[in-house]
């Protein structure tokens, strides 16, 4: 059980970092060319950390 919140954890902040690099890019640059990948990415990783604690309960 330990485990599993170590991991949710580090993908946790990895997810943050993201999406903090997007909102970064966005902000600079706010009419030029972004990854939408990315930013579906971060998205479809923040769902699955909720559906996964859900499940967990």
């Amino acid at each position: 059980m330990e485990k599993r919140k170590i991991v949710r954890g580090i993908i946790l902040a990895v997810l943050l970092v993201c999406a903090v690099f997007l909102i970064y890019s966005i902000v600079t640059d706010p009419l030029g060319e972004h990854d939408i990948m990315l930013a579906l990415a971060v998205t479809a990783g923040f769902i699955a950390l909720e559906q996964d604690k859900r499940k967990e309960r």
